[in-house]
């Protein structure tokens, strides 16, 4: 055997292991969900599993590619409609974070057939920018951080840059937020406004926005009244996923 053969040998070897070693669910359970309700949850429970309650497939691959509505394009209707109770477990408690999202996908393309491409669109987004007076923003001093928490109308960061605020802002507007302030410091912010039908609503909203009243500031008017920034409509590259496939998986 030649040394060129033992190294393509080797690397066989090798891929084999490293496969065979890979992280993977150990066992999946996947059925119908008899909650009517709109609630629904996807995580990383404490003992590592994968729990998805009355989670719809957009839901799965939301947490699954690290993506937001907005950027899952094309797939059968079902897809946002259909919902299941989802559990499942690894055969390590100590995976990565980007490992855990690699073995939902693989659970996606095992049990509901997915298949799906990457692209990137220029999509309807919004910049954010300097007000014509000037930002009113507190430069972060001390203290924990960075975080960015959001509550019924109500967004509180510590220690955060106007990119992290745009990412923050884009899951509620459903449409990318593009920091184009030139501003670089972190910061402590709060923003109060009164939520509308046309943002994604949080977890304490969920089938409550029409009847919230009109009490307090449109998301636009805080931004500018209490941050001294807005929002323009422009567009923007975002990386979609295009659902090329999917079946509704058979319960177990």
């Amino acid at each position: 055997m030649t040394i060129d053969h033992l190294r393509i040998l080797a690397c066989v070897m090798t891929l084999g292991t490293a496969s065979a070693q890979a992280p993977a669910f150990d066992a999946a359970s996947i059925r119908v969900s008899k909650d009517v309700s709109n609630e629904s949850s996807v995580m990383q429970d404490r003992s590592g599993n994968l729990a998805g309650h009355n989670a719809t497939l957009k839901n799965l691959i939301r947490m699954a590619y690290g993506v937001r509505d907005y950027q899952i394009l094309g797939g059968p209707a079902w897809m946002d409609s259909e919902r299941y109770e989802v559990v499942a477990k690894p055969r390590s408690r100590t995976v990565s974070g980007a490992e855990f999202q690699q073995m939902v996908q693989a659970l996606l393309a095992e049990r509901f057939g997915l298949k799906l491409r990457r692209e990137t669109r220029d999509l309807p987004a919004f910049a954010l920018t300097v007000g014509k007076n000037g930002a009113h923003l507190t430069e972060w001093a001390d203290g924990v951080g960075p975080s960015c928490g959001y509550n019924a109308g109500r967004l509180t960061c510590t220690k955060v840059t106007l990119a992290i605020l745009g990412e923050a802002l884009a899951r509620r507007l459903g449409r990318s937020v593009v920091d184009r302030t030139g501003l670089t410091g972190t910061y402590n912010l709060q923003l109060v406004w009164t939520p509308d039908e046309t943002q994604v609503p949080g977890p304490s909203e969920m089938g409550q926005v029409q009847g919230m009243g009109s009490g307090g500031p449109s998301l636009f008017s805080a931004i500018q009244e209490q941050l001294g920034l807005k929002l323009e409509t422009t567009k923007a590259p975002v990386e979609v996923l295009v659902i090329e496939g999917a079946e509704k998986p058979s319960e177990n």
